[in-house]
């Protein structure tokens, strides 16, 4: 049996009938219920077919509506945040880029204080993916220090 959908249980515990039924079934009382009122419960994969409680179902439906595994710079953060960079190769290659364009304007000054308050928006390694922007040919830091602009980058 497949398991059913979380819509499909709250959308049948969303009934105050399908709700004080499920509960005389948690409690082990008899259902005393019409027949559809039963199946309803069934359906929804609250009650197995032989009328008992269906163990794990909440626990199954919720692993079935976790979110999927993130894929490509996505699986680099947590909560909107990195946490670190990769060390080195292709991944570190793609977050630095898809960082710079995201958080960097593209042909604008922009100073090290502004850098800095952009960088903070997602790590708290400020420094670190700072030097990495640059060393990485995403950003570029003016000879006489007063300020940054994104390249590399379209």
């Amino acid at each position: 049996m497949t398991t059913p959908s979380w819509q499909k249980v709250l959308s049948t515990l969303a009934g105050e009938r399908s709700r004080a039924l499920y509960a005389r079934a948690v409690l082990g009382q008899p259902l005393e219920a019409a027949p559809r009122e039963v199946q309803r419960l069934v359906d929804a994969g609250l009650l197995t077919p032989e009328l008992t409680v269906a163990g794990g179902l909440f626990k199954e439906v919720l692993a079935a509506a976790g979110p999927g595994t993130p894929k490509g710079v996505d699986r680099f953060f947590r909560d909107g945040r990195i946490d670190g960079l990769p060390r080195a190769g292709q991944d570190r290659t793609d977050l630095l880029a898809h960082l710079a364009e995201r958080l960097l304007p593209a042909d604008e000054e922009i100073s090290e204080p502004e850098v800095n308050r952009l960088l903070a928006t997602v790590t708290r390694d400020i420094p670190t993916l700072r030097r990495a922007l640059v060393d990485h040919g995403f950003m570029e830091r003016y000879p006489d220090g007063t300020g940054y602009r994104r390249v590399g980058t379209s």
